[in-house]
């Protein structure tokens, strides 16, 4: 029995399931709308969502998967909860929720020494994933915080030239970092 294969058969129902533990996390007038809404314009985190977990299923249940089309299947998911400001722990603790679908799977093989070696490599894969999602959360968290700030320095400046304490701030950089550097 290959468990690649089973889970590959069982690919909708593990995706439904995952789906569902992404978008628990949302008010549930919101999950609501995200499961009914099929439109990508009209549902765009939604469909994100959607599309992100069927690339990232593709690549978590090959034996050997591809760091970057994992890293590319997170990213979209990410950015959305670290944009609506999710803690990093429910940001990526969806990632977990997949263990017991793919587990429930497989109980029936799990003594199939095929089984157990390939539930230890995916349990590797979902650390190794976990990981590639904190730094993607941490990446855009500092994005959006650099943003803000830029912001913040941009209107003071603009207030202060306005009412004419200053004629020009001396820029020392165009960011912040430049500026904290």
């Amino acid at each position: 029995m290959n468990p690649e294969t089973l889970l590959s058969q069982k690919r909708k129902k593990i995706i439904n399931q995952w789906f569902d533990a992404v978008i628990a996390a949302y008010p549930d007038d919101s999950t609501q709308f995200f499961k009914k809404t099929a439109d990508p314009f009209a549902n765009p985190v939604g469909s994100t969502i959607e599309r992100s977990l069927n690339e990232l299923f593709d690549e978590l249940i090959k034996s050997e998967w591809d760091q970057e089309a994992v890293k590319n299947a997170i990213d979209g998911i990410i950015r959305i909860q670290s944009v609506q400001e999710f803690q990093p722990s429910d940001a990526i603790g969806f990632i977990f929720s997949i263990k017991p679908s793919i587990r429930k799977r497989l109980t029936k093989y799990e003594n199939e020494k095929a089984v157990k070696a390939y539930l230890d490599a995916l349990d590797a894969n979902i650390e190794q994933l976990l990981r590639i999602a904190f730094d993607l959360y941490m990446e855009c968290r500092q994005k959006v915080f650099l943003m803000r700030a830029n912001q913040s320095r941009d209107r003071v400046r603009q207030l202060l030239i306005k009412k004419g304490y200053i004629e020009e701030i001396p820029e020392k950089g165009n960011n912040l970092e430049d500026i904290i550097a």
